[in-house]
């Protein structure tokens, strides 16, 4: 799948950053606080005089939220490529949340009748309104947590055994000095011929802006697709990667976590 470049619709970027990453932070406050508030209206006669508008307005707002996110979420994959586990949560989420606001306007509207047909109604409704707000939260912890994994776990976790990992990868790493002839001209730096003995999954390096980098790791972790990152491995990726990812500060964070030295530089 191809990357978009360009704007991919009014839910894709806002100051020049996703306006995914806004939106989320209102989905995860919103739509719990409006279950919240929802269960303790119905639950507690004596708080809806005072609270049943202001708990139908945040599940409405909660309902709408969804929804933005799940646009936004899908203009970003275009740009990054799918989230997994995070992109199936996120849509599932808006049908819930606009089920559990339209039956809370429902609710509003029944439980002001003062008929014992219309009580019994309501609390139906409102029995309803609860396992469903429940479902809503579940659904937007899970969505909320496999996003936030899928952002920040390899970076964390990459921030602790940085060391370790360089160390291990330098024992495996199957290069031969003698045909590595890079731009310094030397046998034993980085350089096209160098980095072209690197090729396969097992072993993967690429250069990129003037810089050469082990992606091995990446492989199998690259939210587009493993076999962008494959088609790099032994070459000079640098259109590639500006192709997909120029301007990109999120990509091109991603990619210094992976840097082995500059060509010309001595091999690692």
């Amino acid at each position: 799948m191809e990357h978009a470049t360009a704007s991919t619709g009014p839910f894709d970027l806002i100051t020049g950053l996703p306006v995914h990453v806004f939106i989320t932070h209102a989905v995860v406050v919103l739509l719990p606080l409006a279950v919240l508030t929802l269960i303790l209206v119905i639950t507690i006669p004596k708080l809806r005089a005072h609270y049943r508008y202001p708990a139908v307005g945040l599940a409405i707002v909660g309902a709408i939220s969804a929804i933005i996110a799940e646009q936004s979420g899908e203009a970003l994959e275009a740009r990054v490529g799918s989230a997994g586990q995070h992109s199936e949560w996120g849509e599932m989420l808006p049908p819930v949340a606009v089920a559990l606001a339209v039956l809370s306007v429902i609710w509003l509207i029944v439980a002001r009748m003062a008929s014992s047909r219309g009580k019994v109604l309501a609390a139906v409704i409102g029995g309803v309104i609860v396992v469903l707000g429940i479902i809503a939260v579940v659904i937007t912890v899970l969505a909320g947590h496999s996003g936030a994994e899928e952002t920040w776990s390899e970076r964390i976790e990459g921030t602790d055994s940085a060391v370790t990992e360089m160390d291990t990868d330098e024992e495996m790493m199957p290069v031969e000095p003698d045909g590595g002839t890079g731009a310094g001209g030397g046998s034993d730096v980085l350089g096209l011929e160098t980095v072209s003995l690197n090729n396969t999954e097992e072993s993967c390096w690429a250069i990129i802006d003037d810089n050469v980098y082990d992606l091995t790791d990446w492989i199998s972790s690259h939210p587009g697709g493993s076999s962008r990152i494959i088609g790099l491995c032994g070459t000079d990726g640098t259109s590639q990667f500006q192709g997909q990812h120029g301007g990109s500060s999120s990509a091109q964070g991603t990619l210094e976590r992976y840097l082995l030295g500059a060509v010309g530089d001595p091999i690692p």
